[in-house]
């Protein structure tokens, strides 16, 4: 192995580690040290790899950002609007919580990073999930697969349904959450009323 790919795997190792950690206690709840003894670093080789904590997090929402770009990819082979986005959504609920749980943090610790780092992750979550969503809602209203109404305000109203189960409290797993992934579905496409 090179010293530029070993030098990768470890900064994915970190990127990993910071993940499941910032979840687990919060942005403000974990110090670099921590994250450093986490995946059998020193503090200075942990910064060798990363300049602060908001570098690491924009790096944990930035490889967040191309795993969902990897669902999008996915869904967007489908034939139409509803198998897209149910090929989305079900590729989230398949994520692990922690995963999902990403998506809640980067919005409630927005306010306590720089402007620079708050313009990256919002970039990352735009481009990950919002941006992609608003697209396959408008193609599908191009399409006559859906009613003409504002794409952006329906994609809002399906993140909305999606939100409570972005935390690692509310996150089901396995069969369940396909389940939760079927309603959200079927209420978005259908509503709830019986034909």
């Amino acid at each position: 192995m090179s010293r530029q790919q070993h030098s990768e795997q470890i900064r994915n190792r970190i990127i990993d580690e910071a993940a499941r950690l910032i979840v687990a206690y919060g942005y403000d709840g974990i110090a670099m040290r921590e994250i450093a003894e986490a995946v059998g670093l020193s503090k200075a080789g942990l910064y060798h790899h990363f300049r602060d904590k908001e570098d690491l997090l924009v790096a944990v929402l930035t490889n967040w950002a191309d795993e969902m770009a990897a669902l999008v990819a996915a869904a967007e082979r489908q034939p139409d609007t509803r198998s897209r986005l149910s090929t989305l959504i079900h590729g989230l609920f398949a994520k692990a919580p922690a995963q999902r749980a990403l998506v809640r943090l980067s919005n409630h610790d927005l306010p306590r990073l720089s402007a620079t780092a708050r313009a990256s992750v919002e970039r990352c979550y735009a481009n990950g999930l919002i941006e992609p969503i608003s697209t396959m809602i408008r193609n599908g209203i191009e399409r006559g697969e859906l009613r003409p109404v504002d794409p952006h305000a329906a994609t809002w109203l399906l993140l909305g349904m999606l939100y409570p189960f972005f935390h690692t409290d509310q996150a089901p797993a396995g069969e369940q959450g396909h389940v939760i992934a079927d309603l959200i579905l079927t209420t978005f496409f259908d509503g709830l009323a019986q034909p």
